[in-house]
Order: C-alpha cells, then structure tokens, then sequence
C-alpha cells in the first residue's frame, strides 16, 4: 500500500498509525500543526494503535547505529537511486516510509526473536528520556509531538486524559508541540512552568541554575511553579506570555527578565552547530565546553576576553580551538587528564585586548 499517496489516513486503526507515523516522519512541523491527528487520537482504539507504533519507533532510535539497520537503509537508499529519473521524485517518498516501516518491523522482529527482550510495561505511565554529554536525541511523544533533547539532558515525560506534562530535569530541549485544545502541553523547569497548545519553544536549566525559555513559533505562558505573595489569589501578575522572537530569563527565585532573542543563534544547536557573534572567548568556551568530556580552560583574563565570531560544529571542538589558533597567537596544550589550556605562544608580547 503506497501510504504516502493518501490524503486521508485508512480507516483501519494500525495502518493509520502507520500512516501519521510516515507524515510525522516527513514532515513534522505539517504533522505538528494537522489538527485531524488531535481528532484521530480520541477514539481508544486509535490511541492504542498509535502508542504500539511509538514505543516502537523509540526502540528503533536506539538501536539505528546497528550495522544490521545501517545495511537496510543503505539498501532502501540504493533502490531509490535504481529508479528512473521520471519516477524518482515518487519512489523517494515511498521509500522514505518504507525504510520508516521496514525499521520497525525488524527491530520488533528481533525483539520478538530475542526472549531476553523486554517490552515497556503497558501500565507505565512516566517515560524518561536522556542524552549523554556530546549527545543530541530527537523523541516523538505519544500525542505526535516532538522533542530534541540537546547535550547533558534529561527529561520526564507524564500524559493524563487532560494534561501532558514534561519535566526538564536537565539541560536543554527544543519543543514542537502537536495541536490539542482539550490537552495543555506544560514542561516545567525548575521553579517555571511553559504551557503551550500547538507551537515551537526552547527550555534550557542553563549552569547558572537559571532557566531560560525561547519562543520560535506560536504562544506560551511562563509562570512560576509555586506562586508567592500576592500572585497565590491572582495568578496573572506573575505570568509572563512571550511571543515569537522573545525569550525569557529568570533571575533568582522571582524576578524575570524578557528581552529579542537571536532565534537563528539560539536554535543553532538543534542543527549541530554553535554560532558566535562577536563574543567574549570565555563566554565560548563555556558553550564549547557543554559538548564533550574534554574541557577547555583559560586563566589568563587577557586570553578570555578576546572576541571570537563564526559558527563550529559541537561534535568538533578540535575545529574550534584550531580556528582560535589561527586568528590569534595562542596555544593549546593538552594536559594530564585530557584538559586543553589556552594560552598565549609568547607570554612576554605585550597584550592586545579586543
């Protein structure tokens, strides 16, 4: 069955969780915003089909660095480009789904062939999710919404017949909610709850302790997990709504700043690279330094307060501290322990601040 040519998803409840979970997987922000998913989702029978599908295309994330699925997308890629130009275009998304499926299949074939094998508890309720330090992990949730989970994060994921709770433990995540009215998306970070219906926001717990909610698209609210004083009887003087393009900090227990957000910059990391603009090099390394074990470090406040522009990948900080090199005379020595220090090359030439 070519699911990608049908505008609408087949009645029977499995084939059409099959069919949302290749629209999803070719175009989420469409899938995001499709109300008729929300509709879909409220028949029981659709809602168990359509957790079976996710719990096995979570398993399926896990294990996609397997050689064996590595073979089979390699394969599917392959009979794509086998095709001639005429059907080319068509046969890409067909394939696209059935590469989806086929990976599916397999691994719920292995899970099945393996009886070491154990299978989610159909009670279970909270989901966690997490990255390691270097790590970038992209989940879709059981009500078609998406998560990147950036660096060092870890996430709870609760759904209630009328709520869907997330809880930011650590870290950073990217938001892409799926439309549902009767169901308000709230991740709470800290001491600050987000709630959304159908939109794109960033929540981060940066190292400061300090939270920070970026809005790309759509609406959210920020108000504080606990009110206080006055905002215990009226809620909404501590409410914060934020619109695209803003973002929100918190300074300490209470008080809030909301300022224009660099949205390209702030949302780089999503697609694997970091941006500067003219910024402090202590300020980079910070950055820099939250995507892998090994850590740079500067002391000499002459070095950090150089300025440093450009965009660098966060899975190479090798390119970064060679590109430091280049533009400035400095030098990286490794140390004992795999620490990189930076320094100047020659400590008696005379400083030159940026």
């Amino acid at each position: 069955m070519n699911l990608s040519a049908i505008r609408r998803p087949p009645e029977n409840a499995q084939e059409a969780a099959i069919w949302w979970a290749a629209r999803r997987r070719l175009n989420p922000a469409g899938f995001a915003s499709d109300e008729r998913f929300a509709q879909w989702l409220k028949e029981e029978a659709n809602q168990r089909a359509w957790r079976e599908v996710v719990r096995r295309d979570d398993q399926v994330g896990g294990f996609a660095t397997m050689p064996e699925i590595r073979e089979m997308r390699l394969q599917a890629l392959d009979m794509a480009r086998q095709q001639n130009g005429r059907r080319r275009r068509k046969w890409g998304v067909t394939s696209a789904i059935a590469a989806s499926l086929a990976l599916i299949v397999a691994f719920d074939g292995m899970s099945r062939l393996d009886p070491n094998a154990a299978a989610p508890a159909a009670t279970e309720h909270v989901q966690r999710y997490a990255t390691a330090i270097g790590q970038r992990r992209d989940v879709i949730l059981g009500d078609g919404s998406s998560v990147t989970l950036n660096t060092g994060s870890l996430i709870e994921v609760r759904f209630s017949p009328d709520r869907r709770d997330v809880r930011l433990l650590q870290g950073q995540a990217m938001f892409n909610v799926a439309k549902d009215a009767d169901r308000p998306f709230v991740v709470s970070a800290r001491n600050r709850q987000v709630t959304a219906l159908g939109t794109a926001f960033d929540v981060q717990i940066r190292q400061d302790g300090q939270v920070k909610v970026l809005l790309v698209e759509g609406h959210v609210r920020v108000a504080p997990v606990n009110p206080k004083g006055l905002s215990r009887i009226i809620p909404a003087l501590a409410r914060t709504d934020l619109q695209p393009g803003q973002q929100l900090l918190t300074e300490g227990a209470e008080a809030v700043e909301v300022s224009a957000a660099d949205v390209e910059r702030e949302t780089a990391w999503n697609r694997g690279v970091l941006i500067f603009r003219n910024d402090m090099l202590g300020d980079a390394i910070k950055e820099v330094n939250r995507y892998s074990q090994l850590q740079l470090v500067v002391d000499d406040p002459d070095v950090a307060a150089l300025k440093v522009s450009g965009i660098f990948p966060t899975a190479d900080q090798e390119d970064f501290v060679a590109a430091l090199s280049t533009l400035y005379p400095l030098r990286a020595e490794r140390e004992q322990g795999g620490t990189i220090r930076l320094s100047w090359k020659n400590p008696a030439r005379s400083r030159v601040r940026s």
